[in-house]
């Protein structure tokens, strides 16, 4: 079992030199802990940081001076081992103004050297130390101030184990030659930047059967609601749901009475005027103006070969003994199916290390197609 102490930084006078002890050391693996239930944006409630001589959880709600520690972050000499961080990422860009360089992640590591995708932290520590993980304190409000000892405890168990985890992946990965496939997929897939506020009706986790007219309305009002979510710090549900707005986007006539049957009575008073004249402004637009009607579904042809690139996928996989879904997810594949289609080519993330793999091989099974 390794050793759990460590240090609680609430003072400035303590965090300041704390960071630079941990940037001398060049590996460091991070966590956060955040809330967003009643906030669009997350709040940081605290940092974890280890290194290979000491552990830490410091206090964003009493720690004043992050200079030191986001230059820390943004250090390409220091790299900077998380798990699973694409939310962790956001916290930063939000409280800090800060993205990390020199990222590994455990999880994405992982992929490529076992067959499962995205296996969990406690999988991993378990994997890799014998040490079983309890997550009985996922859902605590962490804002909470004292913390508990079981709190605490959770929090720091969540990067106790991340160095010795990333000593081995970088090891194995080495060795098998996949040291430069991971980091530019880590590259690829982290990051954050906010959703455009006029694409955010693409976002939707809903169908869309209706035509150009209602994908306009849908159009403004997802805007409009993306600014008010984000000007007012709320989720985005708690102004108005997607299915409603679907609902109000889809009707054939929106008028005052639509909107109070559609929504729920404090979003009908609150925000329906607004939606109304959104609904009369999007239904005023010229034919020119409306957004391009979504994608429609795939062909029963389109579909065979889906599969078909699927089965190249998964046997590429399996004989390098990575995760299939690094090869063939099906939005991934569909996504390439089209980008073909449209213009020939094959999209970005089928380039790069995919390409040798299955990347020229799909490209030449989809081209034959269409011919």
């Amino acid at each position: 079992m390794t050793d759990s102490t460590y240090h609680y930084i609430d003072r400035d006078a303590d965090f300041v030199p704390a960071v630079e002890r941990w940037r001398r050391s060049g590996v460091v693996g991070i966590d956060t802990e955040f809330i967003r239930t009643r906030t669009f944006y997350p709040i940081a409630a605290l940092y974890q940081v280890a290194t290979e001589t000491e552990r830490a959880i410091v206090d964003p709600l009493t720690v004043t001076q992050w200079g030191a520690f986001k230059a820390l972050l943004e250090d390409r000499g220091v790299v900077k081992v998380m798990h699973a961080c694409s939310e962790d990422l956001e916290v930063f860009a939000r409280h800090l103004d800060a993205m990390p360089t020199s990222l590994f992640d455990t999880q994405i590591a992982a992929s490529f050297l076992g067959a499962e995708y995205s296996p969990s932290y406690a999988e991993l520590v378990r994997r890799h130390t014998g040490t079983e993980l309890g997550k009985h304190e996922t859902r605590s409000d962490w804002l909470a101030r004292p913390l508990r000892a079981e709190q605490l405890r959770y929090a720091i168990e969540d990067v106790e184990f991340l160095l010795p985890i990333h000593r081995a992946q970088a090891a194995a990965l080495e060795r098998l030659g996949r040291t430069a496939w991971c980091q530019e997929e880590i590259g690829q897939r982290l990051g954050y930047a906010p959703v455009e506020p006029d694409l955010a009706y693409l976002n939707l986790r809903i169908s869309w059967r209706g035509d150009r007219r209602g994908l306009a309305r849908l159009r403004a009002m997802c805007a409009w609601r993306e600014r008010y979510a984000r000007d007012k710090d709320l989720p985005r549900g708690h102004v108005v749901k997607d299915q409603q707005l679907v609902e109000l986007a889809s009707q054939r006539s929106v008028d005052r009475e639509t909107i109070v049957r559609v929504l729920e009575p404090p979003a009908a008073r609150r925000h329906g005027k607004e939606l109304l004249g959104l609904v009369e402004q999007a239904d005023a637009l010229p034919d020119d103006a409306l957004p391009a009607a979504l994608e429609a579904p795939l062909t029963t042809a389109e579909s065979r070969m889906l599969k078909e690139l699927k089965a190249i996928g998964a046997e590429c996989a399996r004989g390098l003994g990575i995760a299939e879904e690094l090869l063939s997810r099906r939005r991934d594949l569909e996504k390439c199916l089209r980008t073909i289609r449209a213009d020939g080519r094959l999209p970005d993330n089928f380039l790069g290390w995919r390409r040798a793999l299955v990347g020229d091989a799909f490209a030449a099974k989809l081209s034959a197609m269409s011919q």
